[in-house]
């Protein structure tokens, strides 16, 4: 018996017409495009929450969009996507909003998790929420490092000796 679910069932000719429309998961779809024995025609639908709708929120303000509810791993998926469609509309949505959502998330990880915070991080994808809390660790680390007297730069006694001397 043929493995139901193995690539090379899936395109045989006997189960696959030309013509004929499947839901398949996205990794699947990679595997047919990138299938040894050469490329499959296929369409590839840009899902919905690539399309119009979304696309317009991005425009209009990235940082309101709650993208969680859209695809936990949004930008993610993005990427991995434009790998398989020609879409540069799609490509330019994509990073002007991740570049805007990345600016406010790192001015949020310098208040130090305010009620307005939450609101925001509550919209974060996975990616955004890493970057967000490698921000966090960042910051941390610099306080800390501040607060360290040991730790501060001070100029070399050479160089205070030549200052009190006019050099």
């Amino acid at each position: 018996m043929e493995d139901y679910y193995g690539i090379d069932s899936i395109l045989s000719e006997d189960q696959l017409k030309a013509g004929s429309r499947i839901d398949i998961p996205f990794w699947m779809a990679r595997e047919i495009v990138d299938h040894p024995e050469g490329t499959v025609p296929m369409d590839i639908e840009t899902p919905e929450f690539f399309g119009p709708k979304v696309r317009n929120g991005l425009r209009a303000n990235a940082a309101m969009v709650d993208l969680p509810k859209l695809c936990p791993s949004f930008f993610r998926f993005g990427t991995h996507f434009l790998q398989l469609i020609d879409d540069p509309a799609l490509a330019r949505v994509l990073e002007e909003a991740f570049k805007s959502r990345l600016q406010m998330t790192m001015d949020h990880t310098q208040s130090g998790g305010t009620s307005n915070s939450t609101d925001y991080l509550n919209r974060l994808d996975e990616t955004e929420r890493e970057l967000y809390k490698a921000g966090l660790e960042s910051s941390a680390s610099v306080h800390q490092w501040n607060q360290q007297s040991f730790g501060r730069i001070r100029s070399a006694n050479e160089v205070i000796l030549k200052r009190k001397l006019g050099a």
